[in-house]
Order: structure tokens, then sequence, then C-alpha cells
């Protein structure tokens, strides 16, 4: 028998474990990794303005390099520098497409320019050199949790080009404030010893006004294959951030094929949601590591001051109530027990106690930030223009001891796309992929009942936008793109706000549908008339001749007839317009019924469409300055203005 090599152990470093298991990150291949590198440096991009109160400005800028143009821009030399050709020769292992052609790996340089806090001159390196350190650390909702996406992208540029990432940035506390100097920074990361590995690091004065961060990068892509996707996700953005302006550009290289393109969405609002709140783990959500954690970096004397200090939702006389239930079987809990001395036993008791008492506050939601119904109506108003827009937020829910909360817009005619779309976001952000296994397109497809909305799925025009906001999305799979509908807590409340909304509709698309059967029964009745008219006046002439004894109540009908100042023509005439005033006032009935115009002012559906700036003037009135907007022209018939 052979003799068997003996295995060493190894280790590796956060960097070159995600260097060799990219597709966790969302690099799984050259376009999905052209698309992530822009989304996560766009989210850093607003997390840095959002921050310091900044309303946030991305720039992106794509630029598509040729063969040539990527090596002169590394600095090696292409195919005409060769010298032996042979060792360069088809031998049947090239790639090739469909045309027989030799395909080329493409490339890109990546620039994404913000408005934000920036970095801090020091801090450059080691914020982006080291995978897995970050300021998102917390039990608060954040576009980002682990400091992955930025670090990512410098890995995928090295992994695919070779080049380092540059930085330029210049670090401020205060929007509009100008700093005095600003950094450059080129680096990449060591990835097997998960350290920033710097080639330039300068600090100069700040000439030029610049505030921010600019990052470039050359990575491998495809914009051929995740261009769209790219589109797409600035576009969905700019629905649920309407108060951030973006731009982007993509040049194409020289000799390619591919067209040039530019996209700008200006900024809609300023209406900037509040920055989410950090707060303290709830009992519900904890764990033996975390619990572990907890004590030993607790500053707290006591157990009862760890319980109500350090978890969330627990009150004294709970936390009293829970020691109690571990003193049964533990007679060294005590309220004055110190945090250091629980062993691992305890901890497992203490764990076990705390996910199955019920007596806790619910979770606590000002660590969430959405980015509420204003926002996401302006935001969708702007991009579909749909004829009827409803939007609806259900109050806050929890899954294992961490809160979430729902916002959901459904959009209906106008721009919108036939039959039902739905665009999907977590923590504010568009998701793009795998959308047929996530809750949202599960309920919009066979949880709701659309017909009985007076929707048809099919030939109707629908936009559904459902805003999922949590500590900890519950995400499905690794790379992080859909919601699955096992988690009972989340589709129920996805569920009832489509169908708030959806009856909203149904109340505007019932009196259409009351509208139209009023049209119809109008028609029909029109139709009848001539032949009514004649009959009904053949039996007043009948009447006329055989001089009967008048009714009272038709004799001056009856003398009408006699006299020939009533004809079948002007009798018709009067039953169409009978008809069209019966008709009618049914009409203003469903009208004022769907608006809720009813006898009570309090009680009543305020319906406020888009107006156009234009057709309004304003003022403000002589005794108390208060300003008003009424239609141009009509200041006259208001008492009491004076010039604005």
């Amino acid at each position: 028998m052979g003799k068997h090599k003996s295995e060493t152990a190894q280790q590796k470093s956060p960097a070159e474990f995600f260097a060799s298991n990219q597709a966790i990150a969302g690099f799984d291949n050259p376009g999905k990794s052209l698309y992530t590198t822009i989304r996560e440096l766009v989210e850093n991009g607003l997390d840095a303005a959002e921050s310091i109160g900044s309303l946030p400005e991305i720039n992106v800028t794509v630029e598509e390099l040729s063969r040539e143009e990527f090596n002169k821009y590394r600095g090696v030399k292409g195919a005409e520098g060769r010298k032996d050709e042979n060792l360069f020769k088809d031998r049947g292992g090239s790639k090739r497409d469909s045309t027989g052609s030799e395909k080329e790996d493409t490339y890109y340089i990546v620039t994404v320019k913000d408005n934000g806090c920036g970095m801090s001159h020091s801090s450059i390196p080691n914020m982006l050199g080291i995978v897995l350190s970050g300021s998102k650390y917390g039990v608060r909702q954040t576009r980002g949790k682990f400091g992955l996406g930025a670090k990512m992208a410098l890995i995928w540029g090295k992994k695919s080009t070779g080049i380092p990432v540059t930085v330029v940035t210049s670090h401020t506390k205060n929007p509009g404030e100008v700093p005095a100097k600003v950094s450059k920074c080129i680096l990449d990361i060591d990835i097997y010893k998960n350290l920033p590995r710097v080639e330039e690091h300068t600090e100069r004065t700040n000439h030029s006004s610049f505030v921010g961060t600019e990052f470039k990068l050359c990575i491998g892509g495809s914009w051929k294959s995740h261009g769209k996707f790219i589109k797409s996700y600035l576009q969905k953005l700019a629905v649920i951030t309407p108060y951030a302006s973006f731009s982007f550009d993509f040049v194409p290289g020289t000799g390619s094929k591919t067209t040039k393109v530019s996209l700008s969405y200006p900024r809609t609002s300023d209406n900037m949601p509040p920055l989410s709140k950090h707060v303290k783990h709830h009992p519900s959500s904890v764990n033996n590591l975390l619990i572990q954690q907890l004590l030993d970096i607790s500053p707290k004397k006591t157990l009862l001051s760890f319980l109500t200090g350090e978890l969330s939702g627990i009150t004294k006389p709970v936390a009293l109530r829970i020691i109690s239930e571990l003193s049964c079987g533990d007679s060294s809990f005590s309220p004055s027990m110190p945090p250091s001395s629980v062993t691992q036993t305890q901890i497992n008791r203490i764990c076990q106690i705390l996910k199955t008492v019920t007596e806790f506050r619910a979770p606590d939601a000002t660590c969430l930030s959405p980015a509420g119904e204003y926002n996401l109506r302006l935001g969708i108003q702007q991009h579909y223009n749909p004829d009827h827009l409803f939007t609806h937020t259900l109050k806050p829910g929890a899954v294992d001891g961490h809160p979430f909360l729902v916002e959901v817009g459904v959009a209906f005619g106008g721009s919108c796309r036939e039959k039902i779309n739905v665009t999907r976001f977590a923590n504010r952000i568009p998701l793009l992929f795998e959308s047929g296994s996530d809750v949202c397109t599960k309920v919009c497809a066979k949880g709701i009942d659309w017909k009985a909305y007076y929707i048809d799925p099919v030939g109707s025009r629908v936009e559904v936008f459902v805003s999922i906001v949590s500590t900890k999305v519950p995400f499905k799979g690794t790379g992080k793109e859909y919601i699955a509908d096992n988690v009972r807590e989340i589709k129920d409340k996805v569920t009832r706000g489509i169908q708030a909304c959806a009856r909203q509709i149904k109340e505007i698309l019932g009196v259409r549908k009351k509208l139209g059967d009023a049209k119809a029964r109008r028609s029909k009745l029109t139709r009848y008339i001539p032949d009514a008219s004649k009959a009904l006046f053949g039996i007043l002439q009948e009447v006329v001749k055989r001089n009967a004894e008048k009714p009272q109540e038709y004799a001056a009908l009856i003398s009408s007839v006699k006299s020939k100042k009533v004809t079948v023509d002007s009798f018709s005439d009067k039953l169409k317009l009978m008809v069209n005033e019966e008709v009618t006032k049914a009409e203003e009935s469903d009208l004022i019924k769907s608006k809720g115009q009813g006898n009570h002012p309090d009680e009543q559906n305020f319906y406020i469409g888009p107006v156009k700036e234009e057709e309004f003037e304003w003022g403000k009135t002589v005794d108390t300055g208060k300003v008003f907007f009424v239609p141009r022209g009509k200041r006259h018939k208001f008492e009491g203005w004076g010039d604005a």
C-alpha cells in the first residue's frame, strides 16, 4: 500500500474565504459582478449622505474598455508585443461565440461619486482593506450589515484585472460644510492577511471644494448581459428614494457595438426619512453566543441590571420573576449575582427561559426607517404617472424578536405595464432577481383574488410595490434576493397591505362600472323612446277622438294634444329629457357615495389629484398673513387678500 501524505490543517482569512466564495456576496459571474459593484457603491453613497442629513447626489459612470485600451490602462503589452506566436495558436480549446469569432473578456472603469460624509484620512485603509470591518453592526435597520460590499468590489477588481482602487474623499460631519483637506488613497487587499495594501495615501488642501467620496476601479464585467438590470435597479431606486438625485452614464469602448446610455433621475422630494436608531437586543432574538458576548462586555454589576439594561422589553418586575424562575433549578441564581460568574450551563438555562417567556414588551420599532407613504407615493407618481394610486402602511410586526414594517403601494392605469407587476424592496433596496420565489410575488399571484376588486389580472395595467424594512430581513438563499413565503407574519402583513390598496381601487372601479351600467341603461331606454312615444301619443289621440271625460290630472296634456301643441316629436323629446335627467341623477348619487360626500364632513374622504403650478396663484390674507393658493384669476372672489 502506498503511503498517504499527512494532511495539514489550514486557516483562511475572511478576505481569502470570500474571494474563493464570491457568489455569497453577489459576484456570481462577470455580469452580476458589474451589477453588484455598482449597487454596493451607490448604496454606500446613499448611507454616507443620509448619515449627516444631506440630500444624496449620486453620479455613476461606466466606461467600457477595448482590449487595447485595457492593456494600456494597466500598463501591459497586447498581441502586438508577442515574440512567439506559436504559443498563442488555436489548439481547439479557445472560447468562441455562435459566429465563430473568439470571445474576449470585457473590462470597465466604474466611477461612483457621492456627496456624503466621506472618510477621515487615517481610517481609509482599514475601512476599505479589511473584510468584515464596518460601521453597520448592531440592532438597527441598515442597507448593509457586514462591510462586505465595497471590499468585495475591491477583491473582484484585483481578481479580474489586477488593478487597485483609487479613492478620493473629504471628511465632514455637517451638511453644506466644505472640508479643508481632501485625501487620495490607492489600495487593494492582501486577501491572505486580510489587510490593506496601500500604494499611495496622500492628503492635500481642498482647493476644488470637493465634498464626499469618489470610488474609481477597473473590473471585469458584462454590460451586454446585465446592463438592463443596472438600468432597472437605478429606476427602482429612484422610486423608493425620491429625495435623492441620480445620474448614470455608460460610455462604449472604441469599436464597441453597444450604444451610449445616459440616465437622469432628479430629486423630487426633500423629505428624507429619519435615521434608524440603535436599540438593545430583544429577549426573543437572543442565542447562547449572544448572551455570552453580552455578559462578557456588559458593565452591569448584577444579573438584574443586566436583564433590564442590556436587553429591551424587560421591566424590573418581569426580570425579578425570570430570576425567581431560574433559581428553581439552580439556587445560585439571584438578582445580585455578578454577570461575570454565569457559567455556560446557566447561559443555556437563561436562553431557554428568555425564548419561552411571553411577558416581554414588543420589540422597539424606532430602529426602523421606512421610506414613508409620502415618498413612496411621490416616487411611483413620478415614474409611472398612474390613473389611480393608493398606499398603505401596516403597524410594525416582529419575527423572532426582530421588528419589521411593511409599506405597500398599488398603481393602476397610466404608464403602468400590462398585467400584475410586482416591485420589491428590502430595507429600501430594490430586489431584482429570483422574484418568482419571493413572498410578495406569490401573494400577488395566488393570495389575492383580483377579480373580486374589479381588476382583470391579465388585461389590466397594475403595478404593486412592496417595501419591507427590518433589523433582520429573513432572506432565503446566499444571494439575499428574495424573502420566502414561509414567514407567516410577513406574508400576512403583505397580503393585508395589498388588499387594503385593492379595496380603494375597487371603489373607483366600482363607480366606473356603475357609470358604464348607467350609460348602457340610457342607451337602451333611448332606443325604445320613438316606439313608446308613438304608442303613448296614439292613446292620447284616441282619448281626444272619443271626446271622453278628461281626468283632471291629464286635462292640460289632452288639451295640448287636441290643439296640436304636443306632437309625436315633442313628446319624444320630452321623454328623452326625462330619461337623461333620471339617469344623470343616479350617476351623481353614485359619485357622491364613492367619494364619501355624506352629511358628516368629518367622515368624508378627500382625493387630491396632481395640479399644475401655472394654474394657481398665491397671496396672503391682510389680517392673519396666512398664505393660500387659489385658481388663477379667482383671487378677486376671496375677501381679505393682500399682495404676496
